[in-house]
């Protein structure tokens, strides 16, 4: 690996471990056995890199959305199992919606949401609630639903069946809404 896919790599996951104003490029290049001045061959600043950071995790869902979309059958548990199978994707994505005040991090969040959503994850949605609307309809709902269970997930006891009962606990009342003669 180059220096540069370190400086990604470990970035990357500090980004998803601390957040983005806890970045330390002293502690990452310790970590990597790197020099610390490498950093500023490679980036102009911090948020060049954070870009950079930015663009890596677009290309990770990328590569998300086609291994879940071979591998997922049902909405759950399969979605929790593909998102456990990439736990600092996972954590890189909860801090945006952590930080979705800042609008490039909101727009990234946003984005990878929206393209899988849209490339699987909607339909798997309305098949597993049998849900009574319009794709676009259940692309809404979807989203709130993930705006609540990301507020709500804890990664200090992150497993399959805290991630389900999550979905499922949110997705009661909502669908008393979508279908109230269930």
């Amino acid at each position: 690996m180059n220096t540069v896919d370190k400086w990604i790599e470990k970035g990357y996951e500090h980004f998803g471990l601390y957040g983005p104003e806890n970045l330390n490029v002293k502690q990452m290049a310790y970590e990597v056995s790197i020099s610390r001045t490498s950093f500023n061959y490679y980036f102009k600043n911090k948020d060049e890199f954070i870009n950079e950071l930015l663009i890596h995790h677009l290309d990770l869902n990328a590569k998300y959305c086609e291994a879940a979309k071979v591998n997922c059958k049902n909405y759950l548990p399969d979605i929790h199992k593909m998102v456990l199978l990439f736990p600092t994707g996972f954590q890189f994505h909860k801090q945006l919606f952590n930080y979705r005040t800042i609008s490039k991090f909101n727009e990234t969040f946003i984005t990878c949401n929206e393209i899988s959503a849209r490339e699987f994850v909607v339909q798997l949605f309305i098949d597993h609630y049998k849900l009574p609307l319009a794709f676009e309809d259940a692309f809404q709902l979807h989203e709130s639903l993930l705006a609540t269970w990301y507020s709500k997930i804890d990664f200090n006891d992150l497993n399959l069946d805290n991630l389900v009962n999550t979905t499922e606990e949110i997705m009661t009342p909502l669908l008393k809404l979508v279908n109230p003669s269930k």
